[in-house]
C-alpha cells in the first residue's frame, strides 16, 4: 500500500469517526425527575385556629383532607389551610365530609368542610367516610351500614364473623370477613356476589378494593399460602380472572387499590408492592422498604407515589408507568401522609405539610 492509499484510508476512517462521534454526542441524555419544595406550613402555628373561621367555596376550590397523629383538617391546592384541629379521639375525612368522634358516642355528627352539620347518625359505632358515601361499622364489628344525609340508614349487610376489609366506589362496595368470605354489593346494598376464595390453610380477607370504572374487585386472601385474587363480574356472575400465591404471608391488614383508570391494581405484600396489569393479566413485584400504607397518582406525569414506613422512618417511592421505580427518598416522622394534586403533591409529617413540585429534566 503506497502513501496515497494510506492517506485515503486515514481520511475515510477520520470522517467515519467524526460522524459516529457527532451522532452519539447529540443523543439526548436520559431525563430525570427532580423534586423541589415550593412551601411548607406548620400546624402548631398559633395563627391556625381549631375551628373553621374563613369562607370556603367548595364549588370553586377543592379541599384536600389530611390526618396525622395529632392533627386533622383540610388544605387547598395552593397549600392554604382551611382548618386544622387536634384530634380529640378519632376522625374520618374525605373531600366531601368529616367526622370527629370517640368510642362511646351514642350519635355521630357528619359535617361539611365548612363545619356545618350535614347529617346526624343516631346510632353508636365507627363512621367511615369515602368520597360522598357515609358508612357506619356498628359495635360488634360484624356488619356495615350506609347512611344518607338525613341520617337514615339505607342498608345493612351483616355476617356472623367480623369485617376485616372494606372499600367502596361508584360501582358499589366490597366487604371481606374473618371467615374468608368476599362479598360484593351493588350501590343500593343488594348482594352482587359472595364467595370464599379458599386455597389457604387459614381463611381470612386482609384487604380488598372495588374498581371505580370497571366491573372488577380484588383482595388479599388467606394465611399460609396467601394469595392475591382479581375478580370480574357482571349482572349475573363473577369470575376469578387472575390470582397468584405470595412468597410470604402478611398477618395484618394489607392495602389493595385500583389505579384511577383501573388499568392496574396495586397490593401490598411482605417486602414490597405487587402491581397487576388488569388488561394483560400479568404481575410485577417491586421490592420496597417498609410496609406500604398509601398510594397516590400524579396523572399529568404518569407517576404513582408510594408511601411506606418502618418504625419511625417513612419512604416515598416514585413509580413511572406504575411499575418502574425512578426514585425515592426517606424521612423520619411519627406519622405521615401524601396527597396528589394537579400541580404537584403534598407530604405531611407530624406537624408540617409541604408542597413539592416535580419536573422532568
Amino acid at each position: 500500500m503506497n502513501y496515497r492509499d494510506y492517506l485515503r484510508y486515514f481520511v475515510v476512517f477520520g470522517i467515519l469517526f467524526l460522524l459516529i462521534y457527532f451522532v452519539t454526542a447529540i443523543k439526548p441524555l436520559n431525563k430525570e425527575f427532580c423534586l423541589q419544595t415550593e412551601h411548607s406550613v406548620y400546624l402548631d402555628n398559633e395563627e391556625l385556629t381549631e375551628e373553621y373561621t374563613g369562607t370556603f367555596n367548595a364549588s370553586e376550590n377543592k379541599a384536600y383532607p389530611f390526618r396525622l397523629k395529632e392533627y386533622a383538617g383540610y388544605f387547598t391546592e395552593d397549600g392554604k389551610i382551611i382548618f386544622a384541629r387536634k384530634i380529640p379521639f378519632k376522625a374520618t375525612l374525605s373531600s366531601y365530609f368529616q367526622s370527629f368522634y370517640d368510642n362511646n358516642s351514642e350519635s355521630i355528627e357528619i359535617k361539611n368542610i365548612d363545619g356545618s352539620v350535614a347529617a346526624t347518625i343516631k346510632s353508636a359505632g365507627f363512621p367511615f367516610i369515602q368520597d360522598d358515601r357515609i358508612y357506619l361499622l356498628p359495635p360488634g364489628g360484624n356488619s356495615i351500614s350506609e347512611y344518607n344525609l338525613t341520617g337514615t340508614r339505607e342498608w345493612t349487610y351483616e355476617s356472623y364473623t367480623p369485617v376485616t376489609a372494606f372499600s367502596s366506589s361508584k360501582k358499589g362496595s366490597v366487604i371481606g370477613f374473618a371467615d374468608g368470605a368476599l362479598v360484593c354489593l351493588e350501590p343500593n346494598g343488594k348482594e352482587r356476589f359472595a364467595f370464599y376464595p379458599g386455597g389457604s390453610a387459614n381463611e381470612i380477607i386482609l384487604g380488598a378494593d372495588i374498581s371505580e370504572t370497571e366491573d372488577m374487585a380484588a383482595c388479599i386472601a388467606g394465611i399460609n399460602k396467601q394469595r392475591f385474587i382479581l375478580t370480574s363480574f357482571d349482572s349475573s356472575k363473577h369470575k376469578v380472572i387472575f390470582h397468584e400465591y405470595l412468597n410470604s404471608d402478611s398477618h395484618s391488614r394489607s392495602l389493595v387499590q385500583f389505579s384511577k383508570d383501573s388499568n392496574y391494581v396495586f397490593y401490598r405484600y411482605e417486602g414490597g408492592l405487587g402491581v397487576v396489569d388488569c388488561k394483560k393479566l400479568k404481575s410485577t413485584h417491586i421490592p420496597l422498604k417498609g410496609t406500604v400504607i398509601q398510594i397516590e397518582e400524579l396523572e399529568n406525569n404518569n407517576l404513582s407515589l408510594v408511601l411506606s414506613h418502618e418504625d419511625n422512618v417513612f419512604y416515598l417511592y416514585l413509580l413511572e408507568n406504575a411499575v418502574n421505580c425512578v426514585g425515592h427518598f426517606s424521612f423520619n416522622a411519627q406519622s405521615a401522609f401524601i396527597t396528589a394534586t394537579p400541580s404537584g403533591f403534598f407530604v405531611g409529617h407530624d406537624i408540617t405539610i409541604s408542597k413539592l413540585n416535580i419536573e422532568l429534566k
